[in-house]
Formats: C-alpha cells, sequence, structure tokens
C-alpha cells in the first residue's frame, strides 16, 4: 500500500559516511515534499545531540531500541556491517522500512531472514549499492548484447584502498570527526570484501548476471594498523582474490585488497574480454575495442533522484538508494536496488572465503533478476 509523504527518515549510525555525506543530503530542504530527517542514533555519547544540532533533526537517541520506538517510517541503517543483521531485523519487527547500507549483511542466512521477515511484514528493503542501474553497467550490457566484443570470455574487477585509518575526516578531536575505523579490521563485517569489493561484485553481476560457482584465496597482509596513538590488531582478511565462474565457461577475477592499486586498476570498474573485442569502463563512459573499431562510447552519468544541489556532495549514490526507498514506500514499488541482488553478492564473498579456507570451489544457491527502476520522485 502507498503511503503519503514526507517520510519520516530515522539514521542509524553518525559516523564516517553519514556525517561526510548522507546527513548533508537529507538535511537539504529540496526533498522535503518526499522526506525528512526526523531522527538520529548513535551509541558514542554526545555524538546523536551534536549530529541532530548540526544538520536540523527532530530527535537523537543513544540507543537503537529508543530509536525504533519513535515515529520515523523508515530507518537508515549505517551503522558497522557486522550490525546490520541484528539492526534490520529490529526494524523490521518495529515496523520500520529499511535501507541497508553495503553490505546487507555478512552471510546468506542473515540476508534469507531480512528477506522473509520484510517480505512477511509488509516492509521495503532497499540494499545499496545499486550498481546494476548506473548507466555504465546499461551501456556494457547494451554492447556484449550487440555482438561487438563477441564471445565473452573473461572479465576482472576490483576495489582497493590503503585504509581508514588515513582518512582526512577523521582526524580532528571532536565528537563527529574523531571517528574510530577499528571496526574495518575487525569480524564479522570488517575486511575490503564487505566494504569495497562488495562495489565492484555489484557491477560486474549487474552486467553478465548470477555466479554460478566461487573459488579463490584470501588472507591478512598488514597484522598491525595505527589510528592516532591506537594500535589495531587486524584479526580480518585484508586481502582477497576470487575467481567466479558464470557458467558457460565465462570467468571473472576479482579483488578486494586493503591495498594500492594505482591508475590501472581503477576502483570497482569491470574489464571485459571477448573473442573478437573487449570493453573497459571508465569515468563516465566505456571504452572499447571491437569489430567496429576503437573508441568511447558515453554513458549516462546521471543518478536517480540526484539533481541540484545534491550533484556537489558526496556519497551521492548511497543518497540515490535512500530515495529509492523513499521512492518505493510512497508509491508501492519493488525495491530495483534489490536485497535479492545484495543476498548474491553476500553469497558470493561468504563462500569465497571459504573457498579459500578450504581449497575447494564452491556452488552458489542463489540468483536474482535485475528489476527496472521506475521513477516517481523527478526533482
Amino acid at each position: 500500500m502507498a503511503s503519503t509523504g514526507p517520510i519520516k527518515i530515522g539514521m542509524a549510525g553518525c559516523g564516517s559516511v553519514a556525517q561526510r555525506g548522507l546527513l548533508p543530503h537529507l538535511a537539504q530542504d529540496d526533498i522535503g515534499e518526499w522526506a525528512v530527517l526526523h531522527a538520529v542514533m548513535d551509541p558514542v555519547e554526545g555524538r546523536a545531540k551534536a549530529t541532530a544540532e548540526k544538520f536540523g533533526a527532530s530527535l537523537w537517541f543513544e540507543t537503537y531500541e529508543d530509536l525504533l520506538a519513535s515515529d520515523v517510517d523508515a530507518v537508515v541503517i549505517a551503522s558497522p556491517i557486522g550490525l546490520h543483521y541484528d539492526q534490520a531485523m529490529k526494524a523490521i519487527a518495529a515496523g520500520k522500512h529499511v535501507h541497508l547500507n553495503k553490505t546487507m549483511t555478512t552471510t546468506k542466512a542473515e540476508a534469507d531472514a531480512v528477506i522473509d521477515a520484510a517480505k512477511a511484514a509488509g516492509l521495503k528493503v532497499v540494499a545499496s549499492p545499486g550498481r546494476g542501474h548506473r548507466g555504465t553497467a546499461k551501456k556494457a550490457r547494451e554492447i556484449i548484447e550487440s555482438g561487438d566484443i563477441g564471445r565473452v570470455y573473461w572479465a576482472e574487477v576490483g576495489a582497493s584502498s590503503g585504509g581508514h585509518e588515513q582518512e582526512g575526516f577523521r582526524q580532528g578531536d571532536d565528537v563527529l570527526s574523531n571517528v574510530n575505523p577499528t571496526w574495518y579490521y575487525k569480524r564479522p563485517g570488517g575486511g575490503p570484501m564487505y566494504d569495497m569489493a562488495v562495489y565492484a561484485l555489484h557491477a560486474i553481476t549487474g552486467v553478465l548476471g548470477p555466479v554460478k560457482r566461487v573459488t579463490g584465496m584470501s588472507g591478512i597482509g598488514l597484522k598491525e594498523r595505527t589510528f592516532k596513538d591506537e594500535t589495531i590488531q587486524v584479526d580480518m582478511d585484508d586481502n582477497t582474490h576470487l575467481l567466479l565462474d558464470f557458467g558457460d565457461n565465462v570467468f571473472c577475477l576479482v579483488f578486494g585488497s586493503n591495498s594500492s592499486t594505482g591508475a590501472a586498476r581503477p576502483f570497482s570498474s569491470p574489464f571485459i574480454s571477448g573473442s573478437e573485442g573487449a570493453l573497459a569502463a571508465r569515468r563516465g563512459g566505456i571504452e572499447v575495442w571491437g569489430k567496429s573499431g576503437h573508441r568511447t562510447e558515453e554513458a549516462e552519468r546521471a543518478m536517480p533522484y540526484v539533481f541540484g544541489s545534491h550533484l556537489e556532495l558526496p556519497e551521492r549514490h548511497v543518497y540515490s538508494d535512500i530515495m529509492h526507498l523513499v521512492d518505493c514506500v510512497l508509491h508501492d514499488r519493488e525495491p530495483a536496488v534489490s536485497a535479492e541482488h545484495a543476498r548474491h553478492v553476500i553469497e558470493i564473498i561468504e563462500l569465497g572465503y571459504k573457498a579459500a579456507e578450504t581449497g575447494q570451489a564452491q556452488e552458489m544457491t542463489t540468483a536474482f533478476a535485475l528489476r527496472e527502476l521506475e521513477l516517481g520522485y523527478q526533482g
């Protein structure tokens, strides 16, 4: 059943991603007819109150239970990944629609439970990142379907970064910017696969479709990291390399690593090799070496729901997914940025770690279908 706006949003977790990007977007006046930042929650003493004062939220809480007891309609879960499952299930039980930052959960079983609970309750769940509907993914699919690069043989995609402890945002000493990154290096939910390679996995499956089988290798490169004067013991793998089997002898190399890749390996941008050519996703377009020659084809760069002041703010892709949830609630649409796609990616990561541990390839059990992304909120 459709709802009337504005949707009252509660932000669970006011750390790095929320402060840098999500809260600035949700505090803009131009979304007021559709959604409003109504409440914020963070367990760090003083952070929720300071956040509410900075971004104009009506309510602030230091416990998640108090947030759920309030009159918010939807919860944006921006807490550490290891907390996502428990917080999503509690939100659904409280009758709240849910947006989950990547990744939705850390295991397929958890993802199953979230999907089943939301369906039973008649609630919407949007699970970032919605890469399959971006312009580069659409253009890559068109080029492959045209036959210009022949039969697809293999692909490569991944995501690397030196780590979170040196991010400029975290270097302040006030309660809003002194955000400790320890959880990125701990189980459950830490590590570059859940944090970064999730983008690469959504991107390549958004082009080539579901994966059939996974194998790989994984381990820890740096056992210790330092944030300010604190030493962080790393217990989650930070150097993972997977081989995905899409069926019909189509393979993909995927990497997630807390290391530098340089310009040669752009963040989560696929390279796809075919029998008669290849393509590479670039910023704003697709470079093609095909039957019709070497060229760059432009791809639609605009993200759904991102316009006006939102074009200049960070984390636009997450804001786009949040507004997709709002759109789905207001117009009773099935989310195209779907929990089913997120579950498939989560299973790839989970089975990738299992394959690395056992030395045996793992058979996937999930699949998904891209749904058409309908836009009711045009700005």
